[in-house]
């Protein structure tokens, strides 16, 4: 095997790299708070809405959620201040809900 084997590193699963990665362990908890914050939201959405949405970017500007559909942004909107309270109840600080529709060309 010689020098090559040696100076092959060992392989590594992706969570222990998620782990010990300090930039890839921030984004890692990012993307696990936004999904918490769609998961919260879901259940007091109106269900022909839960397929068209996804957890989009969470900072500490607020949470964004992502839809294909620009008709449902106007009725988002319109349950804004319910997905706020959806959110405090499960105990999830987030400073403002931000709606993004991500729109084929």
């Amino acid at each position: 095997m010689g020098r090559f084997a040696e100076s092959v590193p060992l392989p590594r699963t992706v969570g222990s790299t998620l782990r010990e990665d300090a930039s890839l362990a921030t984004l890692s908890h990012r993307m696990a708070q936004s999904r918490a914050c769609l998961a919260a939201v879901l259940p007091v959405l109106p269900a022909a809405l839960r397929p068209h949405l996804m957890a989009g970017p969470w900072d500490d500007q607020g949470w964004t959620l992502l839809t294909r559909q620009a008709a449902a942004l106007t009725k988002l909107r319109q349950l804004v201040p319910l997905m706020e309270q959806a959110l405090k109840q499960a105990g999830l600080v987030v400073p403002r809900i931000r709606l993004s529709a991500l729109l084929s060309r």
